[in-house]
């Protein structure tokens, strides 16, 4: 089934990190991966108005300051264009974009998110101030629900490799992270995954009714593999088994266990650096679930670097 990525660039050089990311073996050699890489211009010389009836670009193309914008910022996609060429991708794998955004960035990105039928939004975690207050949650919780379909790959410094740390529990949330990237990982050999249950002091252990896995996952897959240990928890046999059925050998997946600690997030930061993970994936709950400290994703992409975070709602 083919994947297609948003890549959300803005002509700095973190753009050199968002791609080299992309190309550092996660992809390698896969043909159903498309990436559209896009660059958005902010341009506010004209109204709301201009900007709802799509008049925005006409407007922008008058002025010689935004024209030239754009013109550096397709250069700038094309040169970095020219990398995922040498690494093996095909013309047809890539979509170039430059366009002007009436507002935020931010706006415009989850606009296309929303309409582009993307299966992840990658951008840098400096690259576009405004959406990480979205993702961290100091814009409103309307505006996250309504993202919250979207998975973001938040990219923090220069990752490198396919060492996946997985946190989970026995939360629908936390399986659709695990799901995504199965999804993400068919076809590469080499990815390594590691699920990681955190017994931290101040952890908590988020347990779903197991009615709300059956409409993603229906009600026999769930009798069958919604169990677990002594205990009744099932976040490690769960996620093995979408794992395995995605196509990811077990040999590649690894489970952990750990009560050491007092607070999880720091818990799976510093283990993420020990251990050298290119990538943490989370699950991430409705803004109304979480308390006044956020959560534990929230808290741990304040807290990575060198590291992408995908956040998975």
């Amino acid at each position: 089934m083919q994947k297609k990525i948003l890549v959300a660039l803005n002509g700095s050089s973190l753009d050199n990190w968002s791609c080299e990311y992309l190309l550092s073996g996660l992809f390698a050699q896969q043909h159903d991966i498309l990436f559209h890489l896009v660059t958005i211009i902010p341009f506010h010389k004209a109204s709301a108005s201009m900007a709802l009836l799509g008049d925005l670009e006409s407007v922008a193309k008058t002025d010689k300051g935004a024209v030239q914008k754009k013109v550096t910022a397709q250069r700038h996609l094309e040169s970095l264009a020219r990398k995922f060429y040498a690494a093996g991708f095909s013309e047809e794998q890539l979509e170039l974009e430059c366009k002007f955004g009436f507002g935020t960035s931010s706006a415009t990105l989850r606009t296309m998110g929303q309409k582009g039928m993307y299966d992840a939004l990658l951008l840098s975690k400096r690259e576009i101030p405004a959406l990480l207050k979205f993702v961290s949650g100091s814009i409103s919780s309307e505006i996250m629900e309504k993202n919250h379909s979207l998975p973001l790959w938040i990219v923090n410094g220069a990752p490198g490799g396919d060492k996946f740390l997985v946190p989970v529990d026995c939360s629908q949330y936390s399986l659709a992270a695990v799901d995504h990237l199965g999804f993400m990982l068919q076809n590469n050999p080499t990815a390594e995954v590691t699920l990681f249950h955190s017994g931290a002091m101040l952890a908590a252990d988020h347990i779903s009714p197991r009615e709300e896995f059956h409409e993603k996952w229906g009600k026999e897959w769930c009798d069958e593999h919604l169990r677990g240990n002594d205990d009744g928890l099932f976040h490690f046999h769960a996620s093995e088994q979408v794992l395995k059925e995605a196509g990811i050998s077990g040999d590649r997946i690894r489970c952990l266990e750990n009560t050491k600690g007092v607070e999880p997030a720091q818990t799976i930061a510093n283990l993420a650096h020990e251990k050298a993970f290119s990538t943490i994936v989370m699950g991430r709950r409705p803004e109304k679930d979480k308390g006044i400290f956020r959560g534990v994703s929230d808290r741990v992409l304040a807290n990575v670097t060198d590291v992408a975070v995908w956040l998975v709602g």
